[in-house]
Parts: structure tokens; sequence; C-alpha cells
């Protein structure tokens, strides 16, 4: 690859990667030569995204993950060895909050959610890769 990196022969999981930001580093990495796993709350959501990568000529694995969920982070990092080799780049992307409000009305609920997701799912997800 002629660009600004080269990223053949590296696996890169990506959480959050079903849309928007998530989805443009997934085919960036795979466009610099690396193979993708593609944390989804939803892993049936990556469907067309994996075509995507592996249209590029690389590994696309698609993973249901929840990053509040240490079982499921454990899980994702453990299929992404197991089917892609290794695990050499995580990118947290997951995130979410309480919304354009004002912080008054943020319920706790609400802010206990962007915690976890934000902040609980990055440490979970750094720590089991």
């Amino acid at each position: 690859m002629g660009g600004r990196f080269d990223l053949d022969g590296r696996v890169a999981l990506v959480t959050g990667a079903a849309r928007g930001l998530g989805r443009a580093i997934s085919v960036v990495l795979a466009e610099a030569g690396a193979d993708v796993s593609l944390g989804l709350r939803d892993a049936s959501s990556g469907d067309g995204l994996a075509e995507e990568i592996r249209s590029l000529g690389r590994r696309a694995l698609p993973l249901q993950l929840d990053v509040t969920r240490p079982d499921e982070i454990e899980a994702a990092v453990a299929a992404t060895v197991e089917q892609l080799g290794s695990l050499d780049l995580l990118v947290n992307n997951a995130g979410g909050g309480a919304g354009l409000v004002p912080a008054e009305e943020v319920t706790l609920e609400a802010f206990d959610r962007t915690l976890d997701v934000n902040l609980r799912g990055t440490f979970l997800a750094c720590r089991a890769a």
C-alpha cells in the first residue's frame, strides 16, 4: 500500500463498528491492509460492512459485542485471536451519551449508561486485549 501507513498482516478489533466513525475506521484499516473484527451491538448489522472489507481482499469478522459486558469483550478478543490469528490493534470507538440535553435534565440512569459505555467499556476492552 502506498498510503500513510501499512497494516498488512495486522489484525484490528473496532468497537462500535456498525456506523459512523467506527465504520469509516474499519474500512480505512482494511484499506491499509488489516483484517478487522467488527464489534457490533447486533452482529447482523455489520453484514454489509463485512462484505465491503472482504471486497478489499481483507478478512472481516462481525462479532456481537456490548462493551459494558466483560464476558462479551473477552469472547470478542478470543474469537479475533482464534479466527484471525492475532490482535494487534484495538480501536475503542463504541460510545454514547445522554444526548444534547441540559445537565439538569440528564437522568442518573442515562449518566450511568454513558459512563458504562464510554469509560468502563474502554477499560474492559483494553484489559481484555
